[in-house]
């Protein structure tokens, strides 16, 4: 890799820790506003461990909150997994140092 993309690479990692920091927040945040039980209810659902009936019933209760918090989940497992793959690109670039 050419240093100035290893050093685009560097900056979308910042970038990323970043926002998986504020997301981070942003769930306990939101979640604060929520009880415990229907934090569960919800992980419940974010992890299809529900039958297609139960998830159904569960997502006509979805409320602001409800859904921002599924947002959330969605926007850091989203950045875990782009940062992962920035991470094994630079690990990539270390170890063939001339391409």
């Amino acid at each position: 890799m050419h240093k100035a993309d290893i050093e685009f690479v560097y900056d979308m990692v910042e970038q990323l820790d970043q926002s998986i920091r504020k997301l981070t927040l942003d769930e306990q945040a939101i979640s604060a506003k929520l009880g415990q039980q229907r934090i569960e209810e919800l992980r419940e659902y974010w992890q299809q461990e529900l039958n297609e009936e139960d998830a159904q019933e569960l997502k006509t209760t979805f409320d602001y909150w409800d859904k921002m918090l599924i947002v959330t989940w969605a926007h850091r497992q989203r950045a875990h997994t782009t940062r992962a793959t920035v991470g094994q690109t630079l690990m990539k670039a270390s170890n063939n140092p001339n391409d």
